[in-house]
């Protein structure tokens, strides 16, 4: 062959690989441009994109899942471990096909045990040497410190030293849960990829409530941390609840209608009525007679003393529901109508769907009652009871919560 047209062919070869290089490059660029067109501007979004799936934190494990992602093969028990409600995993990897991998926490965010896979990813750590993720503004592994804080603005905080730098910003989720996210950003000569590492994170009780003792001081911060979880669980008014961090907005909420839900089941019983043939229709009425009369009830911080070892007692006056008493009357007339009108019944001989009928006009009779007394609810003279500190599990300890329930709630035994 000529060497004249091998060389031209050589150089044609050459300027079609460069042609390549270049359009792989110019291919990156887009890639970034259009991940970053998916997601908002803000990092406080706690939006990103991998591989051109948009991912938002915090957000389901499922979702994960979903995308191609899968749990270590060194958690052999992943199938049957579950969470209990409220509870917050340890840290463990996520794996994509190409190996690449990042750290979770899960919480379970549910009010029964759930599977790690059904919960909810609380924490999250990308390295970018293993993950090339593109955050708001375009900001990606090759992104120095000056770019991030042209992009993001002033970070809460901002350690700096030895040309590394971790720009830490906050913001709240759509359930209000406060949230973080911090960029580790390299800045030399020797670093290809200066954006070295982010972490997302939710904020913990434990570190709001050490955020609270150190503004407030410890007896002030056990008296917010009580005044607030009771104005949520009995007034549903969640929003200092919520805005002090001790829960998300669903959280709080959650707490509202568990405590709501506990004291119509207890009119229920009270009543003597069948909850089997409560239909779904009069059980939201009992719950809503619940919402009047526990808006109604009182309580009061009275003292609280606390040692060097964090230990000591905090004294609550509570202020209980009447209620019970308001109604007691008129539930007595219920049941003697009732056994007076079925005193020469055979409930035995009736078909399943008569003896519902009786069941249901008895819990129709008895809901009259309530609805008609609740608006006169009020509370009984204060009671006085003295509880230990659990300052490891804030404030009081679940048989400490009982007992301000039913003291509250006027539970009869």
């Amino acid at each position: 062959m000529n060497k004249k047209l091998l060389v031209a062919l050589f150089l044609i070869f050459c300027l079609a690989l460069v042609g390549c290089q270049k359009e792989d490059k110019k291919d990156d660029k887009e890639v970034i441009t259009e991940s970053a067109a998916k997601i908002a501007d803000e990092i406080t979004s706690g939006e990103f994109v991998i591989d051109g799936v948009v991912y938002e934190f915090p957000m389901d494990l499922q979702y994960w899942l979903d995308n191609g992602w899968h749990i270590s093969n060194t958690y052999d028990n992943v199938d049957e471990f579950e969470l209990e409600a409220g509870a917050t995993s340890t840290e463990f990897e996520l794996f994509n096909e190409e190996d690449a991998y990042v750290r979770v926490s899960v919480m379970n965010t549910s009010s029964e045990s759930a599977k790690v896979q059904d919960c909810m990813v609380a924490s999250l750590y990308m390295s970018l040497t293993e993950v090339n993720a593109i955050f708001p503004q375009g900001i990606n592994k090759s992104s120095k410190p000056d770019d991030v804080l042209d992009a993001y603005g002033d970070p809460e905080s901002k350690g700096d030293e030895s040309g590394y730098m971790e720009a830490l910003y906050y913001y709240d989720d759509e359930d209000s849960r406060k949230c973080y996210v911090e960029l580790g950003v390299v800045d030399n000569s020797y670093t290809i990829d200066p954006l070295s590492s982010v972490e997302y994170g939710i904020i913990s009780f434990d570190s709001m409530w050490d955020a609270i003792v150190a503004s407030e001081g410890e007896e002030r911060a056990c008296e917010i941390f009580l005044d607030t979880t009771m104005k949520t669980c009995y007034w549903g008014d969640y929003d200092q609840y919520v805005e002090y961090g001790i829960d998300s907005e669903s959280g709080a909420i959650s707490l509202y209608e568990s405590e709501v839900e506990y004291f119509a089941t207890c009119l229920i019983y009270y009543c003597e009525v069948n909850e089997e043939y409560v239909t779904d229709e009069m059980m939201e009425r009992f719950r809503e007679v619940a919402k009047e009369v526990l808006g109604e009830v009182e309580w009061n911080v009275k003292d609280i003393e606390i040692d060097v070892f964090d230990e000591g007692t905090i004294t609550l006056e509570l202020y209980p529901t009447d209620f019970f008493y308001i109604i007691e009357d008129g539930i007595i007339d219920a049941i003697d109508q009732f056994n007076a009108e079925y005193e020469n019944v055979d409930f035995d001989s009736m078909s399943d769907e008569e003896y519902a009928v009786v069941e249901e006009g008895y819990a129709e009779s008895v809901l009259k009652v309530l609805e008609e007394k609740a608006s006169e609810a009020g509370t009984l003279d204060p009671v006085e009871k003295e509880f230990e500190l659990e300052m490891d599990t804030h404030i009081l300890t679940d048989d400490g919560w009982v007992e301000v329930d039913d003291t509250i709630m006027n539970i009869i035994e």
